[in-house]
């Protein structure tokens, strides 16, 4: 790693692990950065840092798994499919909640090329952002204070199931493309 991007990820885990949550603000920044920490840096062990057992995640079609340990193992298998995995922001937001908490919510859409077998079978070797910017994700959660820590009590998660089952099943040749904002 080049010494720009490791100047950057050490500037990532010292706000990360020193910042307080005063603001909204700050909660946004916070979880920008703890997203690259796991995701472009690979550093999935940060899962437990806002991630507690009682956290429950609502995912697409109605799944919800719970805890600190589902997520890590989730986070790796996601990370296995495609190794390169970026995640671009589109947006991100954050306000108090009323309680001493936090919600907030971010949209960002994946890069990177499907490189190990999935569910749907062997890999594509497809971009999962491709020219349209292809699978998208929706996020929102709410943050609050668990034993005294600042961690995530629940959150909404929806991933573009049906655009990650066309990378991940070649069919992504086969499926129309994205309208430009000029056309729309």
């Amino acid at each position: 790693m080049n010494q720009a991007l490791l100047k950057q990820r050490d500037e990532f885990e010292k706000y990360v692990n020193e910042c307080e949550l005063r603001t909204p603000e700050e909660v946004a920044r916070l979880f920008k950065e703890y997203t690259a920490l796991i995701w472009d840096y690979k550093l999935v062990g940060y899962c437990n840092k806002f991630y507690h057992e009682s956290t429950v995640i609502h995912r697409e079609n109605g799944e919800s798994i719970g805890g600190a340990e589902l997520t890590v193992a989730g986070t790796l298998g996601f990370e296995a499919e495609v190794k390169d995995l970026k995640l671009h922001f589109v947006d991100i937001f954050a306000e108090e909640d009323g309680n001493g908490g936090y919600k907030f919510a971010q949209a960002c859409y994946y890069d990177g090329v499907n490189e190990g077998p999935t569910d749907y079978g062997e890999p594509s070797g497809l971009d999962m952002a491709g020219d349209n910017e292809y699978c998208f994700g929706l996020c929102m959660l709410d943050v609050r204070k668990i034993d005294g820590e600042w961690k995530q009590a629940e959150e909404w998660l929806v991933r573009d199931s049906l655009g990650m089952k066309d990378i991940y099943s070649d069919n992504k040749k086969n499926a129309p493309a994205c309208e430009s904002e000029e056309e729309v």
